[in-house]
Protein backbone atom coordinates (compact mmCIF):
# COMPACT_ATOMS: atom_id res chain seq x y z
CA UNK A 1 0.00 0.00 0.00
CA UNK A 2 1.47 3.38 -0.99
CA UNK A 3 0.35 6.71 0.86
CA UNK A 4 0.46 9.99 -0.39
CA UNK A 5 -1.08 13.20 0.11
CA UNK A 6 -1.81 16.87 0.02
CA UNK A 7 -2.65 20.24 1.91
CA UNK A 8 -5.29 23.08 1.49
CA UNK A 9 -6.77 25.91 3.26
CA UNK A 10 -8.87 24.32 6.73
CA UNK A 11 -7.78 20.47 5.88
CA UNK A 12 -5.55 17.87 4.36
CA UNK A 13 -6.03 14.73 1.84
CA UNK A 14 -4.12 11.39 2.38
CA UNK A 15 -4.02 8.99 -1.21
CA UNK A 16 -3.61 5.28 -0.71
CA UNK A 17 -3.57 3.04 -3.98
CA UNK A 18 -7.44 2.75 -3.40
CA UNK A 19 -8.85 5.00 -1.46
CA UNK A 20 -8.90 9.16 -0.34
CA UNK A 21 -9.29 10.46 3.12
CA UNK A 22 -10.08 14.20 3.79
CA UNK A 23 -10.53 16.32 6.89
CA UNK A 24 -11.87 19.78 6.33
CA UNK A 25 -12.25 22.41 9.31
CA UNK A 26 -15.65 24.12 8.34
CA UNK A 27 -15.62 27.92 8.94
CA UNK A 28 -17.52 28.09 11.84
CA UNK A 29 -15.22 25.42 14.11
CA UNK A 30 -16.99 21.71 13.00
CA UNK A 31 -15.16 19.57 10.87
CA UNK A 32 -15.66 16.61 9.15
CA UNK A 33 -13.86 13.56 7.71
CA UNK A 34 -15.07 12.30 4.54
CA UNK A 35 -13.47 9.18 2.53
CA UNK A 36 -14.24 7.95 -0.96
CA UNK A 37 -12.78 5.09 -3.57
CA UNK A 38 -10.55 5.95 -5.98
CA UNK A 39 -10.94 4.49 -9.42
CA UNK A 40 -7.51 2.60 -10.18
CA UNK A 41 -6.14 2.86 -13.58
CA UNK A 42 -6.66 0.26 -15.88
CA UNK A 43 -5.77 -0.71 -19.39
CA UNK A 44 -3.35 1.86 -20.92
CA UNK A 45 -3.62 4.56 -18.55
CA UNK A 46 -1.64 1.66 -15.97
CA UNK A 47 0.63 0.58 -18.33
CA UNK A 48 1.55 4.47 -19.48
CA UNK A 49 2.57 5.34 -15.86
CA UNK A 50 5.68 2.51 -16.10
CA UNK A 51 6.86 3.90 -19.81
CA UNK A 52 10.07 6.09 -19.08
CA UNK A 53 9.70 9.80 -20.03
CA UNK A 54 5.95 9.09 -21.01
CA UNK A 55 5.01 8.69 -17.17
CA UNK A 56 6.16 12.54 -16.73
CA UNK A 57 4.10 13.68 -19.49
CA UNK A 58 1.30 11.85 -18.08
CA UNK A 59 1.64 13.21 -14.57
CA UNK A 60 2.10 16.43 -15.87
CA UNK A 61 -1.60 16.06 -16.94
CA UNK A 62 -3.33 14.30 -15.02
CA UNK A 63 -5.51 16.32 -12.47
CA UNK A 64 -2.48 19.04 -12.14
CA UNK A 65 -4.73 21.86 -12.72
CA UNK A 66 -2.34 24.29 -11.95
CA UNK A 67 0.37 22.90 -14.58
CA UNK A 68 -2.35 23.14 -17.36
CA UNK A 69 -2.74 26.66 -16.44
CA UNK A 70 0.68 27.51 -16.88
CA UNK A 71 1.07 25.53 -20.34
CA UNK A 72 -1.82 27.23 -21.18
CA UNK A 73 -0.43 30.82 -20.50
CA UNK A 74 2.99 29.69 -22.23
CA UNK A 75 1.33 28.29 -25.11
CA UNK A 76 -0.20 31.83 -25.19
CA UNK A 77 2.67 33.41 -24.82
CA UNK A 78 4.35 31.68 -27.68
CA UNK A 79 1.45 32.14 -30.17
CA UNK A 80 1.71 35.84 -29.07
CA UNK A 81 5.75 36.59 -29.76
CA UNK A 82 4.72 34.62 -33.53
CA UNK A 83 2.70 37.57 -33.88
CA UNK A 84 4.54 39.56 -32.89
CA UNK A 85 7.88 37.93 -35.23
CA UNK A 86 5.02 38.24 -38.44
CA UNK A 87 4.53 41.94 -37.89
CA UNK A 88 1.18 42.15 -36.26
CA UNK A 89 0.83 44.40 -33.04
CA UNK A 90 0.12 42.21 -30.00
CA UNK A 91 -1.42 45.39 -28.42
CA UNK A 92 -4.14 45.11 -31.11
CA UNK A 93 -4.77 41.84 -31.21
CA UNK A 94 -7.67 39.43 -29.48
CA UNK A 95 -5.07 37.06 -28.55
CA UNK A 96 -2.96 39.68 -26.12
CA UNK A 97 -6.64 40.28 -24.68
CA UNK A 98 -6.61 37.19 -23.57
CA UNK A 99 -3.07 36.36 -22.17
CA UNK A 100 -3.42 39.70 -20.21
CA UNK A 101 -6.91 38.40 -18.98
CA UNK A 102 -5.62 34.94 -17.73
CA UNK A 103 -2.55 36.53 -15.84
CA UNK A 104 -4.38 38.89 -14.11
CA UNK A 105 -6.82 36.06 -13.05
CA UNK A 106 -4.04 34.03 -12.23
CA UNK A 107 -2.15 36.47 -10.33
CA UNK A 108 -4.87 37.34 -8.33
CA UNK A 109 -6.16 34.40 -6.94
CA UNK A 110 -2.02 33.35 -5.97
CA UNK A 111 -2.05 36.63 -4.21
CA UNK A 112 -5.06 36.23 -2.35
CA UNK A 113 -4.32 32.91 -1.46
CA UNK A 114 -0.70 34.22 -0.48
CA UNK A 115 -2.08 36.79 2.37
CA UNK A 116 -5.36 35.41 3.20
CA UNK A 117 -5.03 31.43 3.17
CA UNK A 118 -1.42 30.45 2.82
CA UNK A 119 0.27 30.24 6.77
CA UNK A 120 -2.64 28.10 7.46
CA UNK A 121 -1.83 25.88 4.14
CA UNK A 122 1.58 25.49 5.21
CA UNK A 123 0.90 24.64 8.61
CA UNK A 124 -1.33 21.69 7.45
CA UNK A 125 1.20 20.84 5.03
CA UNK A 126 3.64 20.31 7.86
CA UNK A 127 0.95 17.84 9.71
CA UNK A 128 0.75 16.26 6.14
CA UNK A 129 4.22 15.13 6.23
CA UNK A 130 4.90 14.58 9.75
CA UNK A 131 1.81 12.54 9.94
CA UNK A 132 3.06 10.02 6.55
CA UNK A 133 6.44 9.85 7.75
CA UNK A 134 5.51 8.32 11.08
CA UNK A 135 3.04 6.24 9.15
CA UNK A 136 5.92 5.20 6.67
CA UNK A 137 8.22 3.93 9.99
CA UNK A 138 5.39 2.39 11.64
CA UNK A 139 4.78 4.43 14.58
CA UNK A 140 2.01 4.46 16.52
CA UNK A 141 -0.01 7.40 15.54
CA UNK A 142 -0.46 9.66 18.35
CA UNK A 143 -0.12 13.29 19.31
CA UNK A 144 3.27 13.41 20.67
CA UNK A 145 4.86 10.57 18.28
CA UNK A 146 3.65 12.77 14.64
CA UNK A 147 4.36 16.09 16.51
CA UNK A 148 8.24 15.46 16.96
CA UNK A 149 8.34 14.17 13.41
CA UNK A 150 10.15 16.33 10.28
CA UNK A 151 8.11 18.49 8.21
CA UNK A 152 9.99 17.63 5.11
CA UNK A 153 9.26 14.83 2.61
CA UNK A 154 11.01 13.00 -0.10
CA UNK A 155 8.00 12.97 -2.75
CA UNK A 156 6.73 16.29 -1.72
CA UNK A 157 5.99 18.09 -5.25
CA UNK A 158 8.61 20.96 -3.91
CA UNK A 159 11.13 18.57 -5.09
CA UNK A 160 9.99 18.07 -8.70
CA UNK A 161 10.02 22.17 -8.67
CA UNK A 162 13.21 22.21 -7.88
CA UNK A 163 14.11 19.73 -10.72
CA UNK A 164 12.00 21.26 -13.10
CA UNK A 165 13.77 24.48 -12.53
CA UNK A 166 17.50 23.06 -13.35
CA UNK A 167 15.99 21.54 -16.34
CA UNK A 168 14.25 24.91 -17.57
CA UNK A 169 17.98 27.03 -16.76
CA UNK A 170 19.46 24.54 -19.06
CA UNK A 171 16.82 24.33 -22.07
CA UNK A 172 16.53 27.75 -21.92
CA UNK A 173 19.50 28.26 -24.20
CA UNK A 174 18.23 24.98 -26.62
CA UNK A 175 14.65 25.32 -27.17
CA UNK A 176 12.74 28.92 -27.92
CA UNK A 177 9.57 27.99 -27.46
CA UNK A 178 8.00 28.48 -23.81
CA UNK A 179 5.41 26.07 -23.72
CA UNK A 180 7.61 23.06 -25.12
CA UNK A 181 10.75 24.01 -23.35
CA UNK A 182 8.42 23.57 -19.63
CA UNK A 183 6.92 20.16 -21.19
CA UNK A 184 10.38 18.53 -21.74
CA UNK A 185 11.56 20.27 -18.47
CA UNK A 186 8.68 18.70 -16.52
CA UNK A 187 8.89 15.17 -17.93
CA UNK A 188 12.89 15.17 -17.49
CA UNK A 189 12.27 16.41 -14.05
CA UNK A 190 9.93 13.97 -13.12
CA UNK A 191 12.38 10.85 -14.10
CA UNK A 192 15.08 12.01 -11.55
CA UNK A 193 11.96 13.08 -9.15
CA UNK A 194 10.30 9.07 -9.50
CA UNK A 195 13.96 7.49 -9.90
CA UNK A 196 14.06 4.70 -6.92
CA UNK A 197 16.79 5.76 -4.78
CA UNK A 198 18.11 8.82 -6.43
CA UNK A 199 18.85 10.90 -3.36
CA UNK A 200 21.19 8.35 -2.78
CA UNK A 201 23.09 9.53 -6.22
CA UNK A 202 25.36 12.09 -5.34
CA UNK A 203 24.65 14.98 -7.73
CA UNK A 204 21.19 14.19 -7.54
CA UNK A 205 21.11 14.11 -3.62
CA UNK A 206 22.14 17.75 -3.84
CA UNK A 207 18.85 18.96 -5.64
CA UNK A 208 16.80 16.98 -3.03
CA UNK A 209 18.36 18.93 -0.16
CA UNK A 210 17.95 22.50 -1.67
CA UNK A 211 14.11 20.70 -1.87
CA UNK A 212 14.14 19.63 1.70
CA UNK A 213 15.44 23.03 2.73
CA UNK A 214 12.62 24.81 0.76
CA UNK A 215 10.43 22.46 2.21
CA UNK A 216 11.76 23.12 5.95
CA UNK A 217 11.89 27.33 5.47
CA UNK A 218 9.64 28.12 2.57
CA UNK A 219 6.65 25.78 2.04
CA UNK A 220 5.98 24.07 5.53
CA UNK A 221 4.99 25.98 8.74
CA UNK A 222 5.23 24.27 12.40
CA UNK A 223 1.39 22.67 12.76
CA UNK A 224 -0.46 23.63 15.69
CA UNK A 225 -1.52 20.52 17.46
CA UNK A 226 -5.48 20.85 16.49
CA UNK A 227 -3.77 20.50 12.81
CA UNK A 228 -2.10 17.58 14.09
CA UNK A 229 -4.58 16.08 15.37
CA UNK A 230 -6.54 16.88 12.02
CA UNK A 231 -4.32 14.82 9.98
CA UNK A 232 -4.25 12.26 12.42
CA UNK A 233 -8.33 11.73 12.24
CA UNK A 234 -7.97 11.63 8.59
CA UNK A 235 -4.95 9.00 8.34
CA UNK A 236 -6.76 6.98 10.63
CA UNK A 237 -9.88 6.93 8.59
CA UNK A 238 -7.97 6.00 5.42
CA UNK A 239 -6.27 3.25 7.29
CA UNK A 240 -9.46 2.06 8.11
CA UNK A 241 -10.38 1.46 4.55
CA UNK A 242 -7.11 -0.02 3.49
CA UNK A 243 -5.39 -2.55 5.78
CA UNK A 244 -1.77 -3.82 4.23
CA UNK A 245 1.77 -3.14 4.60
CA UNK A 246 2.96 -0.13 3.88
CA UNK A 247 5.53 -1.10 1.05
CA UNK A 248 5.59 2.71 -1.18
CA UNK A 249 4.98 6.05 -1.23
CA UNK A 250 2.85 8.18 -3.85
CA UNK A 251 3.28 11.55 -4.41
CA UNK A 252 2.89 13.92 -1.74
CA UNK A 253 2.44 17.76 -2.12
Amino acid sequence: MGIGGSAFNGGVNFISDDYVARFVMDKDGSYRVTTAKRLKATGIRKHVRKIPLVKGLFSMFSGNRWMIVIIAVTVLSDLLSYNEKIGDSAASTPLFIVICLALIVFLAYAVKNMFYKIKDTWRYHGAEHKTIYACENNMELTLENVRKCPRVARRCGTNLVVFIAFFYAILAFLIELESVKLVVAYVLAYELFDLKNGDNIPVVKLFFRLGYWCQQHIFTLEPTDAQITAAIEAMNALMDLQKGPLTHTVSVT
